[in-house]
């Protein structure tokens, strides 16, 4: 069974408090988790770098992972979430 796990970085732009970044992305990991073949969705924010956040999501397939990137949620909150950071959310996926 492959595994899917893709972290997604992004910076907050000046001004931008934790408060609104935290608002939209724990609506987004409540509902991910709930999204058929996840196996895990958190939201990190950097010890070394006070503007930076990292979502951790794990995915049982590729079919999976585009339904919930289809969803409702993620087709709101996403592009919210965008819109706080310098230059967008850039992800890394990594397969086991």
């Amino acid at each position: 069974t492959i595994m899917i796990r893709l972290n997604g970085f992004f910076e907050v732009k000046e001004g931008v408090s934790e408060a609104q970044v935290k608002a939209l992305s724990d609506e987004l990991v409540e509902k991910s988790l709930k999204d058929e073949g996840n196996h895990g969705y958190d939201l990190f924010h950097s010890t070394t770098r006070p503007n930076v956040f990292m979502f951790c999501e794990t995915w049982e397939n590729d079919e999976l992972l585009d339904k919930h990137s289809n969803s409702e949620h993620f087709t709101r909150l996403v592009p919210q979430i965008e819109a706080l950071t310098k230059d967008g959310l850039h992800l890394e996926r990594f397969d086991k």
